[in-house]
């Protein structure tokens, strides 16, 4: 019985080749790169999502004191900057009063900024706006 040479050489072979190799490696690399890129991008938008979040609640605090009464709001309070430390993050609130077509009713901006001066050209991180009913009036 005769043995075939490409049965014989079959049977010799155990490794791979340099080739073979390589290019496992660049879709490895690949590979890896493309989670190193996504993992980034979510870390990027985790962050500023935390950073929505807590200025939401810094405004929601300001607007509460507003609406109690422990906030004097004027209808210039823009060079006005109020500190406030929340969870580690230091951020920066003005709380603007408007009118409205009603008398006893007006309108409470709250406008929060990542740093202390702020020009006109900023953009703040998180507005919220609300009402407030002066039953004086």
């Amino acid at each position: 019985m005769a043995i075939s040479p490409a049965k014989n050489w079959a049977n010799n072979v155990v490794g791979l080749t340099l080739i073979e190799v390589l290019v496992a490696l660049a879709i490895i690399a690949i590979a890896l790169t493309a989670v190193i890129k996504a993992t980034a991008q979510n870390i990027r938008g985790t962050d500023y999502l935390q950073k929505k979040t807590i200025a939401l609640w810094v405004a929601e605090q300001a607007m509460s004191e507003a609406r109690v009464g422990l906030l004097k709001t004027s209808s210039d309070s823009r060079n006005d900057s109020h500190p406030t430390n929340m969870l580690g993050m230091d951020l920066y609130w003005h709380a603007i009063q408007t009118t409205t077509p009603s008398k006893r009713i007006k309108k409470i901006t709250v406008n929060v900024y990542d740093k202390k001066d702020t020009g006109d050209n900023d953009s703040p991180i998180e507005t919220l706006e609300g009402y407030i009913y002066d039953s004086d009036k």
